[in-house]
């Protein structure tokens, strides 16, 4: 990659060289320091000249990524959440495990749909007790979208299937009239789902 090809970013290019984005990523990422320790010496990270090229991430994707570490105020809650998921996805792909906590925990703050939240957090295997609410919104709806369902798939689909009838069994043998999974406590839920999805 020639010299000639190289951006300077308005805003995360550090001119004076004080901090360096690859002592960052070195210091954070496992995934960074393999790379740069086999990178020949034109193409390390050290310097403009031999820079070190990112073939699989946007220039938008990257800007949010380096947000994280160059956030002055370290002001996190206003981002929405296509911003996390971003983060989420680079954190992952490049192992940086101290970002990937950091964007659990801002999704967790977020008012996501249950579906979109259960394909995101299946999608990047995270802790499946963090669905647990989203579990319990799909089992109390009366009904899915064939879409929705298409999207969980079925492994998904058939354990809240099954928890939605667990509940309303339990609802049934308290005496509930015409019970529905819906008339079940949230705790009970929980304990149901825990036990379908082998929670611990």
């Amino acid at each position: 990659m020639g010299i000639s090809r190289i951006k300077r970013h308005p805003k995360y290019y550090l001119y004076d060289g004080s901090v360096s984005i690859h002592y960052f990523f070195e210091r954070e990422s496992e995934y960074f320091r393999e790379a740069f320790e086999t990178a020949g010496p034109q193409e390390d990270g050290h310097s403009d000249q031999a820079a070190f090229r990112l073939d699989d991430v946007t220039i938008s994707e990257f800007e949010r990524f380096l947000w994280v570490f160059y956030n002055p105020q370290y002001m996190y809650d206003e981002k929405p959440i296509d911003h996390w998921v971003t983060i989420l996805d680079l954190a992952t792909r490049w192992n940086f495990p101290g970002v990937r906590d950091l964007a659990v925990r801002q999704l967790e703050k977020l008012d996501m749909n249950p579906v979109e939240r259960i394909i995101t957090y299946d999608e990047y295997n995270l802790d499946k007790s963090l669905l647990l609410p989203a579990y319990i919104l799909l089992c109390k709806q009366p009904s899915r979208s064939v879409e929705d369902g298409n999207r969980l798939g079925m492994p998904t689909v058939l354990k809240i299937n099954e928890a939605r009838e667990y509940a309303q069994k339990s609802a049934s043998e308290q005496g509930c009239h015409s019970p529905t999974s819906a008339d079940a406590e949230d705790e009970e839920l929980v304990e149901i789902l825990k036990d379908v999805f082998s929670l611990s």
